[in-house]
């Protein structure tokens, strides 16, 4: 009769310790999720709510590098409005912004890419299927961002900025749109 209560008393103790370490597994796929829910993929809304974006803000095109010359990799985030057409996203975007995350204090540094109308009003800058181009274009050592906004239509038209991140802020070197408003 002991020993029945013996090997009852393993068995519960066994099961315990199985259940115990599911139960760490959990948490440790939980803690992997929250790692991946941060992670930045093209198409995925935009989150970032110290930067307050629009509900309809879609990441357009990501890259990782130091562009702050400080040898740690930073986040580099074209994101821009997108909206709903007969129940697919448009390939169109427009407000596009250069959001980088800074790779040591994952604070945040935002452009908006706005130029000036005819009539004096702000607008965001719109493409289709915009991306990002990473590298070093003013010779500084240090990678600067290069933003290609193709237009569409049968005309070729591609609008181009370059920033660089200086002093912690975004600062426009060059855009062939002459119209675009510097920050």
């Amino acid at each position: 009769m002991k020993n029945q209560h013996v090997k009852k008393l393993s068995f519960l103790v066994l099961a315990g310790f199985i259940c115990a370490a599911g139960v760490g597994k959990l948490q440790v796929a939980s803690a992997e999720q929250t790692v991946q829910a941060k992670k930045v993929e093209i198409g995925q809304k935009f989150i970032a709510p110290e930067l307050k974006p629009k509900e309809n803000t879609y990441v357009l095109d990501y890259k990782i590098a130091d562009v702050n010359g400080d040898s740690i990799e930073d986040k580099v985030i074209l994101v821009g409005t997108k909206e709903m057409i007969d129940g697919t996203l448009d390939a169109y975007a427009d407000n596009l912004s250069i959001v980088v995350q800074d790779g040591k204090n994952q604070g945040y540094v935002k452009y908006d890419w706005v130029f000036k109308g005819e009539d004096g009003s702000l607008h965001g800058e719109l493409g289709r299927e915009p991306n990002l181009i990473i590298g070093d274009y003013t010779g500084n050592k240090v990678n600067d961002i290069i933003v290609t906004a193709p237009q569409g239509g049968n005309g070729g038209n591609v609008d181009h900025l370059v920033l660089a991140l200086e002093e912690n802020k975004l600062k426009m070197v060059f855009a062939d749109n002459q119209s675009t408003v510097k920050q």
